[in-house]
């Protein structure tokens, strides 16, 4: 996955200097979001960079990072902890530009991410910060959405999107059925250079 991430990073840049006339094909966005992630409600922020190519196609990177904010759970000594995630991911966004000043995206992501359980509270402030963790796994992740977008005067937009998120088998024993799976919402400033 590292090597294929690499490679398209690279394509990328290599594209984007062959384009470098046109205006405006650069994205650098900020989202926040939340969800709905194994019945759990979820709260996050990210980043992503795309390339416009064409008039239909977006292609890029998303980062993306995510906790719990819902109640914490505990384990057999009744210690608190919660659940933290992130992922980078491929970014292909195929759009339509319904007039000059909206478009509709339809992003779909595929990466790599890590997901981790952490201790909370007072014991966490009595333990080193290497025993703060209970678990950490790696998975894959997969996501695919719908992403109206305003383009605002000059260079920036700002969008709104919703979409499902799953992710490959998650190895650990904390981890419920479905605990990163669920609907997405996301609203995000970008601008455009």
């Amino acid at each position: 996955m590292k090597k294929l991430i690499t490679l398209s990073l690279m394509l990328l840049l290599v594209a984007g200097g062959m384009a470098a006339a046109d205006e405006y094909r650069w994205n650098a966005a900020v989202v926040l979001g939340g969800g709905n992630a194994g019945g759990d409600a979820m709260g996050g922020i990210g980043a992503e960079v795309t390339r416009e190519f064409g008039d239909h196609l977006e292609l890029g990177f998303t980062t993306y990072a995510q906790s719990e904010v819902s109640g914490a759970q505990e384990d057999a000594a009744g210690h608190k902890y919660h659940m933290e995630s992130g992922y980078s991911a491929l970014l292909i966004k195929p759009k339509l530009q319904v007039n000059e000043w909206l478009e509709i995206g339809l992003p779909l992501e595929t990466g790599t991410g890590l997901l981790q359980y952490r201790y909370t509270g007072d014991y966490r402030e009595e333990v080193r910060w290497t025993d703060e963790i209970l678990d950490r796994v790696n998975h894959s992740v997969y996501s695919a959405g719908i992403e109206p977008k305003l383009l605002l005067a000059g260079h920036g937009a700002v969008s709104l999107g919703f979409g499902y998120r799953g992710t490959g088998p998650l190895r650990t024993d904390l981890a419920e059925s479905g605990e990163l799976n669920g609907f997405w919402g996301r609203m995000g400033y970008s601008y455009r250079f």
